[in-house]
């Protein structure tokens, strides 16, 4: 393993990381019943951690592979659900901005979101080994 691979996927794993720590805290946070508390710090922590996976990513796949013209299928499902996890973080930030402006409704929404996003984050990492494993 070349030195800049080793660093990109340090990174990546770090950002996948910050993800987790996110996602999993605010799950945590939710509460049935009332509305999911809402944390900005933990909010920066998996937005940097998206920013950071989405920037390594593309470039460790340049960087081994050349381009993406030889990537197995289940890269390409890791991809969606890539697309899955950034659908639920937006509704749930989206939403959240509704709820703490009184929309009782858009709790639902929150929950919703840091599911499908949590959800998602674990297969992307279940399909990340099947693509590379």
């Amino acid at each position: 393993m070349d030195y800049l691979f080793a660093l990109l996927l340090f990174a990546h794993l770090f950002g996948l990381m910050l993800i987790a720590t996110a996602f999993f805290a605010l799950l945590g946070m939710m509460g049935e019943g009332t509305a999911p508390a809402t944390s900005r710090w933990l909010n920066l922590l998996g937005h940097s951690g998206i920013v950071l996976a989405l920037v390594t990513g593309p470039l460790m796949v340049w960087q081994r592979y050349g381009s993406y013209a030889d990537l197995p299928h289940w890269f390409w499902a890791k991809m969606g659900l890539i697309v899955l996890l950034a659908a639920g973080v937006v509704l749930s930030a989206v939403s959240s901005r509704k709820m703490r402006a009184g929309d009782v409704a858009a709790a639902g929404r929150v929950r919703l979101g840091r599911m499908v996003a949590s959800a998602s984050l674990v297969l992307t990492v279940l399909f990340a080994v099947l693509a590379f494993g």
